[in-house]
């Protein structure tokens, strides 16, 4: 390091004091920095010492923050998806167990009581299974969806109700990259299978608040934003109309009608219950730009021009919770006057609708009835859908002195309903070209029909009535009047008991409970323990097989075996799914700890001191203060020459 010189020329005492300050002064400061440098172990110390560097440590700091929240996301992950691996191969292993118990107790050499005994097994693997589901880590319910501080697997109504949300957990493991790291409980037990299902598209009219996101346009693909090009070829020519920023069909027909009248055309738009409807003013033709589509989503693309009115397509308006009860059915509403009548297991409720004016009134008062279930709008927007919270009951929902319930396409049975959704989705199996059930009347007639291509519960109904009117029978098979199953009516005028039951193996009576007796006196048979609504899962499953050893019912236990095995295999699948997040998680991981470990590299080399350099350098100032002091003490030696002259 240079030493300032300090000039022996004859100056003034003031000027050689400031020329030696200022040197030792300099020669401090670099000392001082040099011993800072090799204190904090960094090459700078504050920007201005090397700008470049400094910015390249600050986009290198800002990189390895990044990296390591994505570190700590995914080390969470990865540990979640263990934990949630680790509860999946307990309920295997539970339900592998609860198998082998019901394959131990169907023989005819185990004893009721010895039945009896595998019950409380099967009451402890359940509540063990309960448990699992509501597994915390962390401090945190593993499978209650984004409710995590819920407990999601609560006792209710005799069963087990799942009250936890259904919603992904979502952890950030890129830029802009999210991955699911949850399992719900009602995919872990399937807990929300049980549901009623909408029958009826309950088809909302169109109007001008209609959103265009809520439509789902003459393709079916949604109504995708854009330019309409009207040609009005015996007028003023092309008017374009820009739709980019329409958020209504409303705004639709106003932009047009605006476009229109601004160019002097004669063309104009209005809404109908379904869509839009374009009268021209003349010849008129209607495309897209070259990369548009929204004439074709809104159903009024017309490439060739006609004076006629362009009446555009159905655009299926979806379901919402603010569509009012009277734009359903088209725009000619609905009548909800009568309640209907929701039993769950034991509980019954009558809920009144008719008050309700949207579709939220009708979810609200659905929800809120007290009997564990959720009503929401379908997937498809098209209808409501009745979903039983509770594993173990069966959900019924039926007319109480109307039709409301029809209406709504929330009834739990109708002629529509499909015979594979009865018995836990088992297909009716028929013996092909023959009777399937024998109906014994009153009188002692014998009926024997053939179901052979029956689907749903109509087919059946009708099947019957076919048959009966063939053999000249005063037999009749209808829907209740509550619409909660179906009924045979004898009008035959015997003494006898009324009956029907399977003629063969292979037809499942269970599926549509054709295998009992009526009443001695009864002149009607009425079957309506039938449900689309109860639960087909893993909770489910081992209270009926519970419930099956304990009344000894051998052959409830079978067809429950059977059902766990199924739901065994359906477990073994959403596992594997686990599995495969987790092992992608744990690549991630490692990813990421390699991407750290290199940004580290990259910032120690920018920003860590070279020891060896900067200890030469400290050396140096040393010398240099050391050398401008001795200097200086020299200097300012005076005598009484200094102040002669």
């Amino acid at each position: 390091m240079a030493i300032n010189p300090i000039h022996s020329t004859r100056v003034s005492l003031q000027l050689q004091a400031q020329r030696l300050l200022e040197a030792v002064r300099s020669s401090r400061y670099a000392s001082f920095t040099e011993q800072n440098r090799l204190a904090s172990g960094r090459s700078f110390l504050v920007p201005s010492d090397d700008p470049v560097a400094a910015n390249r440590s600050l986009k290198l700091g800002e990189v390895l923050d990044q990296q390591e929240q994505l570190f700590a996301n995914i080390t969470h992950a990865a540990n979640l998806l263990d934990t949630t691996d680790d509860a999946l191969s307990d309920v295997a292993g539970l339900l592998s167990e609860a198998h082998t118990i019901a394959s131990q107790n169907v023989g005819s050499l185990t004893s009721a009581d010895e039945r009896t005994a595998a019950a409380e097994l099967i009451a402890a693997i359940r509540k063990q299974l309960v448990m699992i589901g509501n597994r915390q880590f962390d401090g945190r319910y593993i499978f209650a969806g984004r409710d995590t501080t819920e407990q999601p697997f609560q006792s209710l109504l005799g069963g087990v109700g799942y009250v936890g949300d259904t919603g992904d957990v979502l952890a950030r493991v890129g830029g802009n990259e999210f991955e699911p790291i949850n399992l719900t409980g009602d995919v872990l037990f399937g807990a929300l299978a049980s549901r009623v299902t909408s029958s009826v598209d309950l088809d909302p009219a169109v109007n001008a608040n209609t959103r265009l996101e809520d439509l789902a346009g003459a393709n079916g693909l949604g109504v995708r934003k854009g330019v309409l090009i009207f040609n009005e070829t015996s007028g003023v020519g092309v008017v374009r109309v820009d739709l980019t920023t329409a958020d209504t069909l409303g705004d639709v027909a106003d932009m047009i009608n605006t476009a229109a009248t601004d160019a002097g055309a004669g063309f104009s738009a209005a809404l109908t219950s379904t869509g839009l409807t374009i009268t021209p003013g003349g010849e008129l033709s209607i495309t897209d730009t070259s990369t548009g589509v929204i004439a074709e989503d809104l159903g009024i693309l017309t490439d060739t021009p006609t004076a006629a009115p362009i009446v555009g397509a159905d655009l299926g308006p979806r379901l919402t919770r603010t569509t009012p009860i009277s734009d359903l059915a088209g725009g000619a509403g609905l009548t909800l006057t009568d309640p209907i009548t929701i039993t769950n297991g034991s509980e019954s409720k009558s809920v009144d609708l008719s008050a309700a004016e949207t579709v939220q009134d009708v979810l609200n008062e659905i929800n809120n009835a007290g009997v564990s279930v959720r009503a929401e709008i379908n997937a498809a927007g098209t209808g409501i859908d009745v979903i039983n919270l509770v594993s173990g009951t069966r959900l019924n929902i039926s007319e109480n002195g109307g039709t409301t319930a029809a209406a709504l396409g929330i009834r739990s049975l109708d002629t529509s309903t499909e015979l594979s959704l009865l018995d836990y989705g088992k297909a009716l199996e028929t013996a092909a070209g023959e009777a399937d059930i024998r109906i014994v009347a009153k009188d002692g007639t014998q009926l024997d029909v053939n179901l052979d291509g029956a689907g749903t519960l109509g087919d059946v109904i009708d099947l019957i009535n076919q048959a009966a009117v063939d053999a000249g029978l005063a037999i009749t098979a209808s829907m209740t009047d509550s619409g909660d199953g179906y009924k045979l009516e004898d009008a035959t005028g015997g003494g006898g008991v009324l009956s029907v039951y399977p003629l063969n193996d292979t037809f499942n009576a269970a599926a549509v409970g054709l295998s009992r007796s009526a009443a001695p006196a009864a002149t009607e048979l009425v079957i309506d323990d039938l449900s689309t609504a109860e639960s087909d899962n893993v909770l489910a499953a081992l209270l009926d097989l519970e419930e099956a050893l304990r009344t000894d019912n051998t052959s409830g236990i079978t067809q429950v075996g059977e059902r766990v095995n199924d739901l065994m295999e359906e477990l073994t699948r959403r596992h594997g799914v686990v599995g495969a997040r987790a092992q992608g998680m744990q690549n991630r991981l490692v990813q990421v700890e390699n991407a750290n470990a290199a940004t580290q590299v990259f910032l120690s080399e920018v920003q860590d001191l070279d020891y060896a350099e900067a200890a030469t350098r400290f050396e140096q100032a040393q010398t240099a203060l050391q050398a401008s002091l001795l200097t200086g003490s020299q200097v300012m030696s005076l005598s009484l020459l200094d102040y002669l002259g």
